[in-house]
C-alpha cells in the first residue's frame, strides 16, 4: 500500500499526468467547434450524455491530483475562454454545457498557483462569462432567438430530411410556429463535413443555404423536392422550389431555368449551365476546405 501511495506521489507521475491532461483541453477546443458548427443528433441521447460526463469528471479527477504542477495551472487558465465559448454558442443544451462548467471552476480553485495573478484573471473570466451570456440573453429578449449559422436549430424538424441521389446535400426544414407568421424554411447542406460520433452523428450546418422560405400549411406539404431533369440533354437531379424554378446546384443564388417542367434548352440556359457547374465546383471546394 506504501509503495503505491508513493508512486501516485511521485513528481515524475504528477507531472505525465498533468501533460495527459491537455488531452482533455483539445477535447474542449473540438466541442467547442461542434457547439458552433454542428447539429449533434444522437440516436440514445443517454449513454452519450454518460459518455460525455465520464470523460469530463476522469480529467476533473486527473487535473486535481496533478493541481501543484505548472503545466496544470496553465491549463486551468486556458481553458475559461474555451468552455465560454461552448456555453455561448451551446447555450440552452445545458447537457452539453454544465459538465465542462463544473471541472473549469474547480480547477481554477484548486490549482495552487499565484492568488494574485488567480484573483486578476478570476475577475477577467467572470466579466467575461457575465457581459457575454446576460448580453446574449438580453439579445434573445430583445429582437428573439438568435442564430450564428442561418437557420434556428431549435426549430429544425427532426422527421424532414432529404438526401440527393448522390448523397452530396441534404434538404432540411426548420419550423417557425407560435408567431405572428408561421413559416417553414428549407435548407441544403453540404453533407461532405459530416462524421460518426459514438452513438450518433454531428452534421454540418455552418455555411449551409437557405432555399425557400413559404407560409406554414401542412407538414405534409413539401415546397421543395429533388426531381431528375433534363439539362443540356442530360438528365440531372435538381431542387425544384415551389414547383416554379429549378436549381441545378442547391447553392446557387439564382435558378438555373424559369420552369419546372421543360426538357429543353436554349444556348442562354446552356451557358447558365455551365456557370452553374463552374459555381458549383467552386463552392464544393470551398466546403470541403
Amino acid at each position: 500500500m506504501d509503495k503505491l501511495v508513493a508512486f501516485f506521489k511521485n513528481v515524475w507521475f504528477r507531472r505525465g499526468v498533468a501533460i495527459a491532461s491537455w488531452a482533455y483541453t483539445g477535447f474542449m477546443i473540438w466541442v467547442a467547434w461542434l457547439s458552433y458548427a454542428y447539429y449533434l443528433e444522437f440516436e440514445n441521447p443517454v449513454p452519450a450524455f454518460v459518455l460525455y460526463l465520464f470523460i469530463n469528471v476522469s480529467a476533473m479527477g486527473l487535473m486535481i491530483l496533478s493541481r501543484k504542477q505548472v503545466i496544470t495551472q496553465v491549463n486551468s487558465y486556458i481553458l475559461p475562454p474555451i468552455v465560454f465559448i461552448i456555453t455561448f454558442f451551446g447555450f440552452g443544451n445545458w447537457y452539453l454545457v454544465i459538465p465542462p462548467v463544473v471541472v473549469m471552476l474547480v480547477l481554477f480553485f484548486v490549482n495552487t498557483s499565484n492568488e494574485t495573478l488567480k484573483t486578476v484573471l478570476g475577475t477577467m473570466y467572470l466579466l467575461l462569462f457575465v457581459i457575454g451570456i446576460v448580453g446574449l440573453i438580453g439579445a434573445t429578449r430583445f429582437f428573439g432567438e438568435i442564430s450564428f449559422v442561418g437557420p434556428y436549430l431549435s426549430q429544425r424538424d427532426l422527421n424532414y430530411e432529404q438526401l440527393s441521389k448522390d448523397e452530396d446535400y441534404r434538404l432540411v426544414r426548420y419550423l417557425e410556429i407560435a408567431t405572428d407568421r408561421n413559416t417553414m424554411s428549407y435548407y441544403v447542406e453540404y453533407t461532405g463535413d459530416d462524421f460518426e460520433l459514438p452513438m450518433g452523428v454531428a452534421k454540418k450546418v455552418v455555411g449551409c443555404k437557405r432555399i425557400h422560405t413559404a407560409e406554414y400549411t401542412s407538414l405534409t406539404q413539401n415546397f421543395v423536392e429533388w426531381k431528375i431533369r433534363k439539362i443540356n440533354g442530360k438528365d440531372t437531379e435538381v431542387l425544384v422550389v415551389d414547383g416554379k424554378s429549378v436549381r441545378e446546384n442547391p447553392y446557387l443564388e439564382k435558378p438555373i431555368s424559369s420552369t419546372s417542367g421543360s426538357g429543353s434548352s436554349s444556348t442562354k440556359s446552356s451557358n447558365s449551365s455551365s456557370t452553374s457547374s463552374t459555381t458549383s465546383s467552386t463552392v464544393i471546394s470551398s466546403s470541403s476546405s
